[in-house]
């Protein structure tokens, strides 16, 4: 044995095990004698799944846990032994064996497991019967899986059902397409939502001679995002119609403050997690001129073949945000002009040979390219470029891309 140990007081431990019920006092001594003891810490594997099965293992203190896959799993202590399924079918190990604690490790090498299973009857029929117990309670748990999974879909549809209709509310709140083309003769809207819900969302509306038009990215995505987005609109709507001068800065320094007190009561853990990066532009078109302000996400002015890239506050728009004020900036703008508005989920979807973000890099060599195009060949060159990067990969947020030729 690797640790010298008091063979007879260890004998005695072992005939109290049920494996060993019956064993002879010379089998165990043998038994003993050809096996190893080894010490495992806390969080340690003693092996992993699709090792070769080399050994028979009994604990002789501690906790051991056997993971199968992410929904099964059992727990061994004192007393229990694990990876006889291996060893009899002469297969590698199907699960993970994981020290839970602080244990002791009786190893039998394989060679001294079939010698034991071919020459004690007692060993083999206490091996049998727990083997037999271990297999009804694993019925009885698949049973009780199989009646919980069955719960569990009708969840997901009364989830997915939910998730849905809350889908069709937000569509509802959102402007309308073709009340953006009426307004912007030459404009496109790529708008890709991960699932019914958009955690993205865009806004729009008309102040006197200026039109102002908001794209933001709630908080992550699905139905908490969806929440924000909804909350985000209902402000904007709050706020267009209490100012006289639609100044983006302004705007969203209101807008801020709502969404900060909204949030005010919310556990200190969540309060960066709750809010918004947001970009928002005004246009007049008999002044020809773009006022813009931004938190987190800028806006992009094409100009004869070059990108203006209006940079915004470097914060988020949620219950913790530093930024108190926002600054508006102002440009003159010229006839075949193109402004992009957008959110991170098309420059952020992973993709390509190497697995990799689409990037800024990437996304301003595609606007360089249409930029003179008609909106209508812009909108399905983007739309093939993102598929064309994603390829088979899931999409990992929401995307959201808005162009206005003027």
């Amino acid at each position: 044995m690797q640790n010298r140990v008091d063979i007879e007081k260890l004998q005695k431990k072992l005939s109290t095990f049920p494996i060993f019920e019956g064993t002879h006092g010379f089998q165990l001594e043998q038994i003993i004698r050809a096996s190893h003891i080894i010490p495992y810490k806390a969080g340690s594997a003693i092996y992993e799944a699709n090792d070769i099965s080399t050994a028979f293992f009994i604990i002789l203190s501690g906790v051991v846990k056997i993971e199968i896959h992410e929904l099964k799993s059992i727990e061994l202590g004192s007393g229990n032994y694990f990876g006889e399924y291996s060893l009899i079918e002469n297969r590698p190990h199907n699960g993970t064996a994981i020290a839970k604690t602080n244990c002791e490790i009786l190893v039998l090498p394989s060679d001294v497991f079939n010698n034991l299973l071919q020459q004690s009857l007692p060993f083999s029929n206490n091996l049998l019967r727990i083997l037999v117990k271990r297999l009804k309670a694993t019925e009885r748990l698949e049973s009780a899986l199989i009646e919980k999974n069955i719960q569990i879909n009708e969840q997901n549809v009364r989830i997915n059902d939910s998730n849905e209709l809350a889908g069709i509310i937000q569509k509802a709140l959102l402007p309308q397409e073709k009340l953006l083309k009426l307004k912007f003769d030459s404009c496109f809207l790529l708008f890709q939502p991960c699932e019914n819900i958009s955690g993205d969302f865009y806004w729009f509306a008309q102040r006197y001679n200026e039109y102002c038009v908001v794209v933001a990215d709630c908080t992550g995505h699905g139905a908490p995002a969806g929440l924000i987005s909804i909350m985000g609109i209902t402000y904007l709507n709050e706020i267009v119609n209490s100012m006289q001068d639609p100044d983006p800065g302004r705007f969203l320094t209101l807008l801020s403050q709502k969404i900060k007190q909204a949030f005010t009561s919310t556990d200190d853990r969540f309060q960066g997690q709750l809010g918004m990066d947001i970009s928002m532009i005004t246009i007049n078109f008999e002044t020809m001129t773009l006022r813009y302000s931004g938190a987190n996400l800028p806006v992009f002015v094409v100009n004869k073949q070059k990108i203006l890239e209006l940079e915004p506050e470097k914060c988020s728009l949620n219950g913790s945000t530093d930024c108190k004020t926002f600054r508006s900036q102002s440009l003159k703008i010229e006839q075949s002009d193109t402004i992009y508005m957008f959110t991170d989920g098309y420059t952020d979807q992973l993709g390509g040979k190497d697995e990799k973000r689409f990037g800024y890099a990437r996304f301003k060599e595609i606007i360089l390219n249409v930029a003179e195009l008609n909106v209508h060949k812009q909108q399905i060159a983007f739309i093939e470029q993102f598929n064309k990067w994603k390829g088979d990969r899931p999409q990992i947020d929401d995307a959201t891309l808005l162009g206005i030729q003027i």
